[in-house]
């Protein structure tokens, strides 16, 4: 994934229905230093992110996968949660695996999530979308949270041979 450090920009990402800035003072112990900080539109438990550029994969391997997410205690989101999208080479979609954390994480903790999924056979293309889930219906502020450190690593691991 491109640019999933988030140290000095959030280059690489996107989405037109959210809003979202590069933090260079609040970054996951992992990486430290910058993030990406989304807003969203929607209350009533709703989700709302950013994705990634389109970034190559292989069929059939296996893909180690990773972000951090902080939800301050000033917002309302609940959750957080990453989608993994296969494509095939002609961009056709094929699958969504989701690696997501429990509903009420606590507020201004860095959370981990992580994920081990295997590419369909036929995929050459995926995504990764950072979401955020928002709270009850009733809450009226914007509610927003910080993404940091999203990776997608192919496996590299042998169990049997290097034929």
């Amino acid at each position: 994934v491109a640019n999933g450090s988030f140290d000095a920009d959030i280059n690489g990402w996107s989405n037109s229905f959210v809003t979202a800035e590069w933090v260079n003072d609040d970054g996951a112990p992992i990486s430290g230093n910058g993030s990406m900080r989304v807003t969203g539109t929607i209350n009533n438990n709703g989700t709302f992110g950013m994705n990634s550029d389109v970034f190559p994969v292989q069929g059939g391997y296996w893909y180690l996968s990773a972000a951090s997410f902080k939800t301050p205690a000033i917002s309302v989101s609940e959750r957080g949660l990453y989608f993994i999208e296969w494509y095939t080479n002609s961009n056709d979609f094929i699958l969504r695996d989701s690696v997501d954390s429990v509903f009420g994480v606590d507020d201004d903790v860095w959370i981990e999530l992580d994920g081990y999924l295997q590419a369909p056979d036929d995929a050459a293309f995926a995504v990764m979308r950072l979401f955020l889930q928002t709270g009850s219906p009733e809450q009226e502020d914007p509610p927003f949270g910080l993404w940091d450190d999203a990776v997608v690593l192919q496996e590299t691991i042998f169990t049997g041979g290097f034929d």
